[in-house]
C-alpha cells in the first residue's frame, strides 16, 4: 500500500481479542469500505490478533501498524499507553501484559463478589461458568451482569455498579514510567492515548510535560473525546517538543456504537508519524 499525505488513518482500533466486537477481517473490510488506508489494532493488554490482522490487511491492500493499548497507573490514575511496533516475543513485555490481564480479571471477579456482599442476587458459581460470544464486545463481568438484568449497557455498568460510590475502582497497574520503559526495551514506540478522555482537567502543557519527562514519544491528539480546542493544543505541543502526534477513533465495533471507525476524520498530513513510519507494513 502506497501512502501519501492525503491517506486517511485510524491508529486506535479494538477487536474481539479484547473488548471490541469486530474480528480482524471485519475490521479490514470496514476500513476498505470507509477508504481508510492506514490502520492500527490496539487491543487492551493483548496481542492475539496482531499477526492475523497483518496478513489480512496485506490481502486487502491496507497499510498496517501493529499496536497494543497497555494499562498503567500514575499518581493513582489509570493511563493507557499505545505501544506501536513492539517485539511481541519480548519476555518482559509478555510478562507485563499477562500481569495486566490478571489484574483486570481479578478486578472483575472481586467486583462480582462485592456486589453479592451488597445484596445483589448473583450466583458466583454461575458467573464462574459463564461464557459469552466475543462478538458482543465488552468483557465477562459486564456481559454477565447485562444477561442477569442488573445493568443495561457499558455506560450503566460504570455509572451504577463499577464505580467509586460502590467502592470499586480500577486496579493499580505498573507505574507509567515503567510501562514506557518496557515498551522501549521491546523496541516499541510509546504514545499516550487520549490524554483528555474524561474532559479538560489540567492545562495541556502541564499535563503533557509530565509525560515527556517520563519518556513518552508521542501523543494521541485526535480522539472522539477531544474537543477541537484540545486537539489543536495537543498538536501545537507536539510540534514545539518534536513529538509524534497520532489520531484514532478508539473503535470498538457495535460495543460502543457512537464511535465510528475513521472518526475524527484524519489524514497523514494532519499528524506527525515520525519514526512510526518504519513500523508500517
Amino acid at each position: 500500500m502506497m501512502l501519501n499525505e492525503d491517506s486517511r488513518v485510524d491508529l486506535h482500533i479494538h477487536t474481539t481479542a479484547s473488548d471490541g466486537s469486530y474480528e480482524p477481517e471485519r475490521i479490514i473490510k470496514e476500513a476498505k469500505k470507509k477508504d481508510i488506508q492506514l490502520i492500527a489494532i490496539t487491543d487492551h493488554d493483548e496481542v492475539a490478533n496482531v499477526e492475523l490482522t497483518k496478513s489480512i490487511a496485506k490481502k486487502y491492500d491496507i497499510a498496517y501498524l501493529p499496536g497494543i493499548e497497555v494499562s498503567s497507573t500514575l499518581e493513582g490514575e489509570l493511563f493507557h499507553i499505545l505501544a506501536y511496533g513492539t517485539d511481541n516475543t519480548n519476555k518482559e513485555l509478555i510478562q507485563l501484559l499477562e500481569h495486566n490481564k490478571y489484574l483486570l480479571q481479578k478486578k472483575d471477579d472481586d467486583s462480582i463478589r462485592y456486589l453479592i456482599e451488597k445484596g445483589y442476587n448473583i450466583d458466583y458459581l454461575e458467573y464462574e461458568k459463564y461464557e459469552y460470544d466475543k462478538k458482543r464486545g465488552g468483557w465477562k463481568a459486564l456481559n454477565f451482569l447485562i444477561d442477569e438484568g442488573l445493568c443495561k449497557d457499558v455506560g450503566d455498568y460504570f455509572s451504577t455498579l463499577f464505580c467509586e460510590k460502590n467502592g470499586i475502582q480500577f486496579p493499580e497497574f505498573n507505574h507509567t514510567k515503567e510501562v514506557i520503559d518496557i515498551i522501549k526495551r521491546a523496541n516499541g514506540i510509546p504514545v499516550l492515548a487520549h490524554p483528555y478522555y474524561e474532559g479538560y482537567d489540567i492545562p495541556v502543557r502541564q499535563k503533557l510535560d509530565k509525560f515527556l519527562k517520563l519518556g513518552i514519544e508521542g501523543i494521541e491528539c485526535f480522539h472522539p473525546n477531544h474537543s477541537d480546542e484540545i486537539t489543536d493544543r495537543c498538536i501545537q505541543w507536539c510540534r514545539e517538543n518534536g513529538v509524534i502526534s497520532t489520531a484514532g477513533s478508539d473503535f470498538h465495533g457495535d460495543f460502543i456504537e457512537q464511535r465510528k471507525m475513521g472518526f475524527p476524520k484524519t489524514t497523514i498530513k494532519d499528524i506527525n508519524l515520525g519514526i512510526l513510519m518504519k513500523y508500517i507494513y
